[in-house]
Parts: structure tokens; C-alpha cells; sequence
């Protein structure tokens, strides 16, 4: 059986941004070095973190961030994969990554992480087992340092701007532009729905 390497590169994307972009697009071009996939897993909710946006706006938003960067980077398939919007349950990363490799066994994953998430990883679910044996594709945060006990990381060389979700929607709701914080088809979107 041949293996395709895929990248997961997950997170609630609420809304995309122009660093998610700037991620995504170093996710591409590491999976061209690796004739890989990259898959976008948007997150569902959890037990800390609840995520206020219907499924299929997020799907919008995804969808419109991925054409935002097609033209660079046609070629290499992009898919959005709704295992964890799809379970009406919390969901822990070890658990996508139980249900991806029985449903895909002809797959092998690289996780993709900022190094703060690498920081905190021994207290999620299964933590120390996702750090022993995760594959990971890690970006530096300002002021993390990837946790010394993943086993099978690679960092992926990123420049990101300093721009979150959280800013992007404490913007909207103050009625003020969002211009240079999203891609234009997300910014068109998220226009839209004021």
C-alpha cells in the first residue's frame, strides 16, 4: 500500500486571518517538498472552547481563504475535512487523530502546531502520547520554546504577522475596517454579514 503524506493543519479559524493565510501557504509549499496533501481541520467545540459561528459560515470563511491563496499555489490539493465539526461531542486532537488514521489508513499525518500549543501539550488529552509520537510541523511563537519532549518535529519556516481572530472580530463589531487583517474573499464574507 503506498502512503500519502498529508498536512494537518488545524484551528477554529474564526475567522481566517492573513497569518492563518501566511500559514497555510508555508503548510503548501513544505507538502510540495514532500509531494503531500494539506488538509485544514477546522476544530470543533471543546471543553474549553466554544465556537459561535454555524458550521457552514465556517466553511465559507475556509473555503474563501484557500481561493484567497489558490492562485499562488495551484497544483497542490487543499481540502477542508469536517471530522471534527461533524461529531456532536468535544473533541480531542487524539481522537481526530484515532478517527483520521482508521478512516485514511493509507495516510500518514504532520501536524502542524505554534509552539505555545507544543508548550501546553502534556495537559491536553493523551498529551504526552500526541508528543512521543505525532508527527509535528512546528511555527515559532513569540515568546514559546517548542517543548523539548516532542519526539518528531520539524519547524516550519514562517514569518507571521501578529493578527488574531479575537482582533479581527473586536474590529467588526466596533464597525471599523478590517482591511490588511484578512484575505479579500474572507474580508468580502466577513463584509457582507456586518
Amino acid at each position: 500500500m503506498t502512503i500519502k503524506k498529508t498536512i494537518i493543519f488545524g484551528g477554529a479559524f474564526n475567522p481566517p486571518t492573513v497569518a492563518h493565510e501566511a500559514i497555510l501557504k508555508a503548510c503548501v509549499e513544505y507538502a510540495q517538498k514532500l509531494d503531500a496533501e494539506v488538509w485544514i481541520v477546522p476544530s470543533g467545540n471543546r471543553h474549553d472552547k466554544q465556537i459561535p459561528v454555524e458550521r457552514e459560515v465556517r466553511l465559507k470563511y475556509l473555503d474563501a481563504m484557500i481561493q484567497d491563496i489558490k492562485v499562488e499555489y495551484a497544483g497542490t490539493p487543499i481540502e477542508i475535512i469536517t471530522t471534527e465539526l461533524d461529531r456532536p461531542i468535544a473533541i480531542e486532537t487524539f481522537d481526530t487523530f484515532q478517527r483520521l488514521t482508521a478512516e485514511h489508513p493509507n495516510r500518514s499525518y504532520i501536524w502542524v502546531y505554534g509552539a505555545d500549543s507544543i508548550e501546553t501539550m502534556s495537559d491536553w488529552g493523551n498529551g504526552q502520547w500526541l508528543l512521543d509520537n505525532l508527527e509535528m510541523l512546528i511555527f515559532e511563537r513569540q515568546g514559546s520554546i517548542v517543548h523539548p519532549r516532542a519526539k518528531k518535529v520539524s519547524m516550519l519556516d514562517v514569518k507571521i504577522p501578529v493578527i488574531s481572530s479575537t482582533a479581527v472580530r473586536q474590529r467588526l463589531s466596533a464597525g471599523k475596517s478590517i482591511d490588511g487583517m484578512v484575505g479579500e474573499r474572507v474580508g468580502h464574507l466577513l463584509n457582507k454579514s456586518k
